[in-house]
């Protein structure tokens, strides 16, 4: 029997910075940003680190809504790292990966949610939406992470 592949499981998100990619990884690794946090993601509470892996409980507010998760940061590399999350019992595995470029840096976002059972029918109901929301979140953050980063020492925009 062939897999069911659900709409809107996977997203792909890309963006390029005119900076090094040294400073991109620590602007979107920051746990306790002074300047951007987020469009729905409001706060971020660090409750566990060991090694390369950190417990992260996150605040959030969707439409009327606000609720938190415990999700974990696992940093592979100074070029890789990876949020493990599970919203209304929905695993989610969003990797993102750096790239160094002739202009500056390449942020590559992969995100992907595998709802099991009747969360498959929740998915099909709301995934389109979680994604929207996704969307925005993720283009807001690499335009607060262009902004603020051009403010700082050492950024290097094009004149």
């Amino acid at each position: 029997m062939q897999r069911m592949t659900l709409p809107y499981a996977s997203l792909s998100m890309s963006f390029i910075f005119p900076f090094p990619c040294e400073r991109v990884f620590e602007w979107w690794t920051d746990l306790q940003p002074t300047g951007y946090v987020g469009l729905t993601l409001k706060k971020m509470d660090i409750l566990k680190s060991e090694g390369n892996k950190t417990k992260v409980l996150t605040r959030w507010h969707y439409l009327w809504f606000s609720f938190t998760m415990v999700e974990t940061l696992v940093i592979e590399s100074n070029e890789k790292w990876t949020w493990y999350s599970n919203f209304l019992g929905v695993p989610a595995v969003e990797t993102f990966t750096l790239r160094k470029r002739s202009a500056g840096c390449e942020l590559k976002i992969n995100s992907v949610m595998s709802p099991t059972g009747f969360r498959k029918v929740l998915f099909l109901l709301i995934g389109w939406y979680w994604r929207r929301i996704d969307k925005r979140e993720w283009n807001s953050a690499a335009e607060a992470c262009q902004r603020e980063l051009s403010v700082t020492k050492g950024s290097h925009l094009p004149p």
